[in-house]
């Protein structure tokens, strides 16, 4: 039997090695990820494939992930974005998130980082949300006091 996904995620690197590294952490985390390498690429498969979130790397052989950002948001206007790059100053966060995106992690950062930045903005579009356990402790399991 397949397992379940948490949700289907695009990663667009211009690295290879990156695309890859990607694609196996987030994979043991549950999530489908598909790669591309371009943005021609990563245009094609978000014409044919419904995503819950892209990770855009800024610099790309054909663009930057800014204008990706941009072009992808036309396509699947409710998709997060993620950012996930070497050029990371607080500068060019700042330009990035401000005209389009909603996260910004540079690189290298850790798995945890990663997975929790990824999960976070899945939770922020509704994707992925567990129900809360509202119950501190099992209350069946519990000896209540005697009258």
């Amino acid at each position: 039997m397949a397992k379940k996904t948490k949700a289907r995620v695009l990663h667009v690197d211009d690295n290879q090695d990156t695309r890859l590294l990607m694609a196996a952490v987030l994979g043991d985390a549950q999530y489908g990820v598909m790669t591309a390498g371009t943005v021609s690429e990563a245009l094609q498969l978000a014409r044919e494939i419904e995503f819950d979130l892209f990770i855009l790397d800024i610099r790309l052989e054909d663009g930057t992930g800014i204008e990706l950002c941009q072009k992808l948001r036309k396509i699947q206007p409710k998709v997060g974005v993620l950012y996930y790059s070497a050029y990371a100053s607080d500068e060019e966060q700042q330009k990035a998130l401000a005209i389009c995106g909603d996260a910004y992690l540079g690189k290298p950062v850790g798995i945890a980082d990663l997975e929790d930045a990824v999960a976070n903005l899945l939770a922020k579009k509704g994707i992925g949300v567990e129900p809360a356990n509202t119950e501190s402790q099992d209350t069946a399991a519990t000896p209540q006091p005697q009258a």
